[in-house]
């Protein structure tokens, strides 16, 4: 029972549970009478000293009016008296809260305060003046109307809202979602059916964009989302005035996807973008690489996740870009180590050169000759050549140019949607999802990067390698929308899971508890020599990039030289250019690696490219997570 605050214990009193455990103190016993005595004296007259049960009437104070219903109606259920309450309110001198807690505790003991039912008093109606009740009806009207409208405001903002509701930001620039996102996610997802990638029916393909620095890539790429609807005409007049106010006007589209206050000052993609849209029989995810030499590793974390690749090459600087330097030539090579089989190169800004046919024909042939060269080894089937201006948007979606008259070809949004689909990992098999970008939401972490293999869900619990924890997924995020499930295949811009963000980070993995990735820091390779100013040998340290993480890789042994296809017995002393070799390689650190089925497509996972002073040195695949 607790302390009851002016009802007359002392401060040595204790209740029965007072003190957790300790013993009760002894109450005193004191006459109520002889402790009343004063109070109703003092109060009264200071000439009385006798008791207030012997009082003369005379001596009682006044109690006012309003006291005594006030009291009487809180203890209506006990039907007291009036001089009941006001004897109270004498022997408690006036006090309103002690006597109303010794009228309480007598009605409580003597039963009466249980025998009927509190009755509450509804207040009575103020008549209404004659003009009122008539205008009451067209009253009511008016604000049931005025109750519909705004419900509907309501409704049609709601709506609007979840037309526009974007995921913030991708895999390579994702910076930071708001917490009240993530709890929006979770009220989705726990409560009705949702979106799902799979009622979708068209396959999701990942598309990497590379080419050299100021081929227009991302002014391509931008303009093409203006053009398919994935970017409002208010985002873009933002953008028109912004870049105009910095002195990049030219620049409108190239910000849809430059969105970091470094890449729109300098006018250079820097970071991977990853936006989404969609065609008649497919759904794309764009990886937008960086073109700058400085920033190849980003590009090969961009092109690690993708299917096919969009060459963008331009007749302005096609010899920088194409001759020794420059990144046309290596963007090719790597993509065709990292297991990208199709490619659409388009030809950019031909509108400056008056749409000339001979202008396209010569970049078509030499680019051509290099991609089916031994150092690329495309198939002519698999590639796709599309000449377009990516500032006027001709021959993108539609083709209007008269000077355009001797293409009969495809646009490049016809092109995109007859890429044949990848070979990929069965949807059964493990799951595999390597963690591009990582950052913490309220008590959560969140995590994107693309299903390699196997099906994700919410609910679902999975392995976050290497720190070997197993939290469940709460809400998942693709394509713009949140969703149930995604399959093999599926880019998610975030996943949700219940664990710190300390156990997660950028190069990890989501993978399935029971069938988990080897987490080792030597491993066996079979690499591809590109070309290299010093022959590759043992001890030699080149900077690894595995599935989307950067390692540092020292060749701990130089094992076999293949010729033809067949390994040879002797151990060869060093790799030169255009070599194929097993060899062993130690990383600096714990890395997830899985190891090229014998039969079947490897993830990204075993993919791997060594890069050195700048230039790409190998590219290859892992063969084993552990060597002898």
């Amino acid at each position: 029972m607790r302390r009851v605050k002016n009802i007359g214990y002392d401060d040595d009193d204790w209740g029965d549970d007072w003190g957790g455990g300790y013993s009760a103190a002894p109450k005193k016993n004191k006459p109520k009478a002889k402790s009343a005595a004063p109070k109703g004296a003092a109060k009264a007259t200071a000439k009385s000293s006798a008791a207030p049960d012997a009082a003369p009437a005379k001596s009682k104070p006044a109690v006012k009016t309003s006291t005594l219903e006030e009291l009487k109606l809180a203890l209506k259920p006990a039907d007291l008296s009036d001089s009941a309450v006001e004897k109270a309110l004498i022997e408690h001198g006036s006090a309103v809260e002690d006597a109303f807690l010794a009228l309480l505790a007598q009605a409580v003991e003597s039963g009466s305060w249980v025998k009927s039912e509190p009755v509450v008093q509804e207040p009575a109606k103020e008549p209404q003046a004659e003009n009122e009740e008539k205008s009451y009806p067209k009253k009511k009207a008016k604000e049931e109307k005025e109750t519909n409208k705004c419900s509907e405001e309501k409704t049609m903002k709601e709506e609007r809202a979840d037309k526009c509701e974007k995921p913030n930001k991708s895999a390579a620039q994702v910076s930071g979602a708001p917490a009240s996102a993530e709890v929006e996610a979770e009220q989705v997802s726990e409560t009705a059916p949702t979106a799902s990638v799979a009622t979708d029916q068209r396959p999701c393909i990942s598309l990497v964009v590379i080419g050299h620095v100021d081929a227009g890539k991302s002014t391509l790429m931008g303009h093409l989302l203006c053009l398919v609807g994935e970017v409002s005409s208010k985002q873009l007049h933002k953008f028109e005035k912004e870049s105009k106010q910095i002195g990049k006007a030219s620049f409108a589209y190239a910000w849809v996807l430059d969105e970091g206050d470094d890449e729109r000052e300098r006018g250079v993609t820097i970071d991977v973008c990853v936006k989404h849209f969609s065609t008649k029989s497919r759904r794309f995810t764009i990886l937008d690489a960086p073109g700058h030499r400085d920033f190849v590793p980003n590009m090969v974390q961009g092109a690690v996740q993708a299917d096919v690749a969009l060459l963008v090459t331009d007749v302005s600087h096609f010899e920088a870009g194409f001759e020794r330097g420059g990144q046309t030539k290596e963007h090719l090579q790597l993509v065709r180590a990292l297991g990208i089989s199709h490619v659409v190169i388009a030809i950019n800004k031909l509108d400056t050169v008056d749409w000339s046919q001979d202008v396209y024909e010569n970049i078509k042939s030499r680019v051509e000759a290099f991609v089916l060269g031994p150092d690329c080894g495309f198939k002519a089937s698999s590639l796709t050549f599309v000449p377009l201006s990516g500032f006027t948007g001709e021959n993108m979606l539609e083709r209007k140019a008269e000077q355009l008259s001797w293409w009969n070809g495809p646009t490049l949004i016809e092109a995109l949607d007859k890429i044949p689909l990848p070979v990929r990992p069965a949807s059964s098999g493990p799951l595999r999802i390597p963690i591009a970008d990582v950052y913490k939401s309220g008590a959560n972490v969140v995590v994107s990067g693309k299903v390699e293999s196997g099906s994700l869900s919410v609910g679902q619990k999975v392995l976050v390698l290497p720190s070997n924890e197993q939290a469940p997924v709460k809400s998942l995020q693709s394509g713009n929308q949140v969703v149930r499930s995604a399959s093999v295949g599926d880019y998610l811009d975030s996943v949700i899971i219940a664990l710190e963000p300390q156990f997660a980070s950028i190069g990890g993995a989501l993978c399935d508890p029971k069938h988990p990735l080897a987490v080792v820091d030597a491993f066996q390779a079979q690499i591809l020599v590109f070309d290299v100013d010093v022959p590759i040998m043992r001890g030699q340290q080149f900077m690894c990039y595995l599935h989307v993480e950067a390692l540092t890789a020292t060749v701990a042994k130089l094992e076999k030289l293949i010729v033809k296809g067949k390994p040879q017995e002797k151990r060869p002393k060093c790799l030169q250019k255009g070599n194929i070799a097993i060899v062993q390689l130690r990383v600096n650190r714990k890395v997830c690696v899985e190891p090229k089925p014998k039969d079947g497509v490897p993830t990204s996972f075993g993919r791997l490219v060594l890069r050195d002073r700048g230039s790409t040195v190998a590219a290859g695949v892992v063969l084993a997570a552990a060597t002898a």
